[in-house]
């Protein structure tokens, strides 16, 4: 549905109204009539006047302040949305406007922002976080407050206003995606593969080999390299090399060489972090001295907690092409003595990295290097003899191991398609 007018100066306006006839929306529900675009030209024309046209073809009532009388515009429409064409207007003679029901009260912008002016709206979000929406609107207006316990806005500004916070919350209100994280962590044991005569460095370089067309099963027996292939598209055209490094994993645990740390599932809503825990908490007992109020000190003890295992901390973006921004943080401490003056502090060696990956809907990815040595000395002794003072060290033997670990970690993140 269109609206067409055409005219310059007052005289000219009545003569259009006239040879229009009734306006086409009246006798319709009003926010149907405010659906139709309008095409609409005028030089010069006084700003109450186009108003009037404006409601006489939505259906609503237009009630103007006295400063209004007196301003005129020239302007220019084609097939534009009412609610745009009736802020360009009013924004162009330099007024502002409020929504009552059915009727726009059009006046000077500083009429509006008194008590008088303002208009009380609620809403309800479904999926946004009440405070953060607020963080959000600040640029808007600061007259929003958040009840978090039914997850609403309280808003307090001109109507005007407020139909920009609606625009902006219906955007920012929408279900966010989720995405499934396949998380495993391996610690693989390189100075035993070493003793086995296996380069682990060789082991994971990760690469992929594309072939057109299915090339055959390979051997049962077959070595890393000459494994078989997966499809790769959908068509059975392109088919991908299975990763060796996937294999190897398995068979070094199977083996022993590698000890499997975490193999777990989350999954988190879009720009969420999702964090993995495996482990124990350790109490840590503090004490320190202060300064009391008449001047002596006195002794304080607090009890505090730290976390000794595996933690892996993600945290995903989903672009509108398919990809998987993932900020990844694994974590593994192990306590390795005590310290303190009574020994009962807990020394940890921690090893942790960060790393930002970008990958497709279900693509795997691996992140390793995080190295840590132990050196660890181990007593062999001749019973009785190796106890006796003086003589016990010829009747001793010493040995100091060194053990070098390498964490992997194999990550798959996919998103969580609806079911509906």
């Amino acid at each position: 549905m269109k609206l067409w007018h055409r005219f310059r100066g007052a005289a000219l306006v009545g003569s259009a109204l006239t040879l229009l006839g009734p306006a086409s929306g009246q006798g319709q529900p009003t926010r149907q009539a405010e659906q139709q675009l309008i095409t609409l030209e005028s030089d010069s024309t006084p700003v109450v006047t186009v108003l009037e046209i404006l409601a006489e073809r939505t259906g609503l009532n237009i009630v103007t302040s006295p400063e209004v009388q007196g301003k005129a515009i020239s302007i220019r429409l084609k097939n534009t949305p009412f609610t745009e064409a009736l802020n360009l207007v009013v924004r162009a003679a330099g007024l502002g406007y409020e929504r009552v029901g059915n009727s726009i009260l059009v006046a000077d912008p500083e009429r509006l922002a008194t008590e008088t002016g303002l208009t009380t709206e609620v809403f309800t979000l479904e999926y946004a976080n009440a405070q953060e929406v607020v963080s959000a609107l600040d640029v808007i207006s600061k007259q929003v407050r958040a009840y978090v316990s039914g997850n609403r806005l309280i808003v307090k500004a001109p109507q005007s206003v407020i139909e920009q916070i609606q625009a902006i919350v219906k955007e920012i209100d929408r279900r966010p995606a989720q995405v499934l994280f396949e998380a495993r962590l391996v610690e693989v044991n390189t100075s035993r593969l070493e003793e086995l005569g296996i380069d682990w460095e060789k082991i994971t370089k990760w690469t992929e080999v594309l072939t057109e067309g299915d090339p055959g099963p390979s051997p049962n027996n077959a070595l890393p390299e000459q494994l078989g292939y997966n499809k790769a598209d959908e068509f059975g055209k392109i088919y991908r090399q299975q990763e060796a490094v996937e294999v190897a994993l398995d068979m070094l645990i199977t083996d022993g060489s590698a000890r499997l740390l975490a193999n777990s599932k989350i999954t988190t809503m879009n720009n969420q972090e999702a964090e993995i825990f495996i482990g124990q908490t350790v109490p840590v007992v503090i004490t320190s001295l202060q300064s009391g109020a008449t001047g002596g000190t006195f002794q304080s003890t607090s009890l505090d907690y730290i976390d000794v295992g595996v933690k892996l901390k993600i945290l995903p973006r989903i672009s509108s092409e398919g990809f998987i921004t993932s900020t990844v943080t694994p974590e593994v401490s192990n306590i390795v003595g005590f310290v303190g003056p009574n020994n009962d502090l807990p020394q940890t060696s921690t090893r942790r990295a960060t790393s930002v990956v970008r990958v497709r809907d279900g693509q795997k990815f691996y992140l390793g290097g995080l190295l840590n040595e132990e050196n660890k000395e181990t007593v062999k002794k001749v019973p009785v003899l190796g106890d006796i003072p003086l003589i016990r060290y010829l009747f001793r033997h010493y040995r100091t191991e060194t053990t070098q670990t390498d964490l992997l970690i194999e990550i798959t993140p996919t998103i969580v398609r609806d079911q509906g």
